[in-house]
C-alpha cells in the first residue's frame, strides 16, 4: 500500500511539474520563400532566435546577404555584416504574437486571443460549427469601439492544432490567411515546421510567404549574446547621411 501511494505521489509531482513547466527560448534554421505580386521570386535563409523574456526576435541571415534583423517593440533594426546600423523602422509584427512566442507559451492552438481573467481580450467567440475538415471558429471584436479597427477572424483546428486562419478588415474584406502545417515536437513544444501566409493588397494583389524551420532547439543555454542582441550604437555611413 505505501509503495503505492509512493508511485501516486511521483506521479502527481511529475505532472504538476509538466504542465508547469515553461519554455523561453525558441531557435531555428529558417527559410523563407517569398512569390510577389509582380511574380519575382525571392530566398532568403539563416537562423532565427527568440527568447520571451526579452521579447526579441533576431535573425542572422547569410542568404543573399549577411545581416543581421532584430525585432522589438514593433521596431524592425536592420544591421549589417560589419556590425553597423543600417536602418531603423517600424513594423506591424509584435514578437507576443508570434508563432515563436505563442508556441513556448502553449497558446498557438487559439493564436493568444483567448485570455487570462485577468487581462482583457480584444476578441470573443462568436460561432464554432464542425466541419470535415475540423473545428471552425469565428472570432469578433469585443465592442463597437474594437469593432472600427479590428475586423473578424476565423480559425481552423484540427486535432486540436492550429492549422489555418483568415483576416478580415472592419470592412469584412479578407486581408490575409495562414496555414500552419507539418508540426514536430520539441521537447513539449508544438511547433508548426512549416508556415504560409497569402496577404492580399488593396487592389487585389497577392503575396506567398513560405516559411520553413528545420533543427528546431528550445531552452537554448548557450549564445546568449545572440538572445539578447544589443543594437548597435554606431550607424552606417548610407544611414548617417
Amino acid at each position: 500500500m505505501k509503495k503505492l501511494i509512493y508511485i501516486l505521489f511521483f506521479a502527481l509531482a511529475f505532472a504538476n511539474f509538466a504542465s508547469a513547466q515553461q519554455f523561453y527560448r525558441f531557435k531555428a534554421d529558417v527559410s523563407v520563400k517569398d512569390k510577389l505580386a509582380d511574380g519575382k521570386y525571392r530566398l532568403t535563409m539563416g537562423k532565427v532566435y527568440y527568447d520571451k523574456i526579452y521579447k526579441k526576435i533576431v535573425y542572422t541571415l547569410n542568404f543573399p546577404e549577411k545581416e543581421t534583423l532584430v525585432i522589438q517593440d514593433t521596431t524592425l533594426f536592420t544591421i549589417d555584416k560589419a556590425g553597423l546600423l543600417v536602418k531603423r523602422s517600424k513594423t506591424v509584427l509584435m514578437p507576443e504574437f508570434t508563432v515563436f512566442h505563442l508556441a513556448l507559451t502553449g497558446k498557438l492552438s487559439d493564436y493568444g486571443l483567448t485570455s487570462n481573467k485577468e487581462e482583457r481580450s480584444i476578441y470573443k467567440i462568436e460561432n464554432v460549427e464542425k466541419t470535415d475538415e475540423g473545428i471552425l471558429t469565428t472570432w469578433v471584436p469585443t465592442d463597437a469601439k474594437l469593432r472600427e479597427l479590428f475586423g473578424d477572424i476565423k480559425m481552423l483546428k484540427k486535432n486540436r492544432r492550429l492549422d489555418a486562419m483568415i483576416f478580415y478588415d472592419k470592412d469584412g474584406k479578407m486581408v490575409s490567411r495562414q496555414f500552419f502545417k507539418k508540426y514536430t515536437n520539441v521537447k513539449g513544444v508544438e511547433f508548426p515546421s512549416e508556415v504560409t501566409m497569402i496577404s492580399y493588397g488593396a487592389n487585389g494583389e497577392k503575396n506567398i510567404q513560405r516559411t520553413t524551420y528545420k533543427n528546431i532547439v528550445t531552452d537554448q543555454q548557450d549564445e546568449d549574446e545572440i538572445y539578447r542582441y544589443r543594437i548597435p550604437i554606431t550607424k552606417s555611413a548610407a544611414m548617417r547621411k
